[in-house]
């Protein structure tokens, strides 16, 4: 009985310690691990906010750009647009202008025809007058009725060339540029 059961030797058993146990954490530790993480975390927020910050100013440049390039087009749109105002209206006055000289002109034409049949009539009645002045004459009497004849016109002519110088309306002089 007795040596079934064996008691530890006395000795020995102030040798053996018992098995530490493990060791406990001081309460400090846990508000420095939160304070550690909340840390961590608003640098994590810090460097994502710095990351939005600058795509939204990156945005914001471009669209001032993109305004800016907008209004010089505009700009330029409108000086276009006001030089072809300019030059439509400066058309239709170079028109005008054309169509007035284009009256002129056929009015000179008329004007022209007329000088030009009236010539005409002169010739033929010049022509008329010298040869029956030859028919009834010889020599110097026939100088003497040519002289005649061609004073008669010349007298004609210049009273013809007063009449039209006074007939002229004011203005005909300033239509002409």
């Amino acid at each position: 009985m007795s040596d079934d059961f064996q008691f530890p030797a006395p000795g020995l058993e102030a040798e053996q310690t018992p098995a530490p146990l493990p060791r406990q954490r001081s309460p400090l530790v846990l508000p420095w691990m939160v304070a550690g993480l909340a840390v961590v975390t608003l640098a994590v927020v810090s460097l994502y906010a710095k990351k939005v910050i600058d795509d939204q100013a990156a945005r914001a440049s471009q669209a001032m750009r993109m305004a800016d390039e907008y209004g010089s087009r505009a700009n330029k749109l409108e000086s276009d647009q006001k030089d072809a105002r300019r030059q439509a209206i400066t058309a239709s006055e170079k028109t005008d202008e054309l169509h007035a000289a284009s009256t002129r002109l056929a009015e000179q034409v008329a004007d022209k025809d007329s000088a030009l049949t009236h010539l005409k009539e002169r010739h033929r009645q010049l022509v008329a007058d010298l040869r029956a002045a030859l028919r009834t004459t010889k020599g110097k009497a026939l100088l003497k009725r040519i002289d005649r004849i061609l004073a008669r016109d010349a007298a004609v002519e210049r009273t013809e060339a007063a009449r039209t110088l006074t007939s002229q309306s004011p203005d005909a002089g300033t239509r002409r540029r």
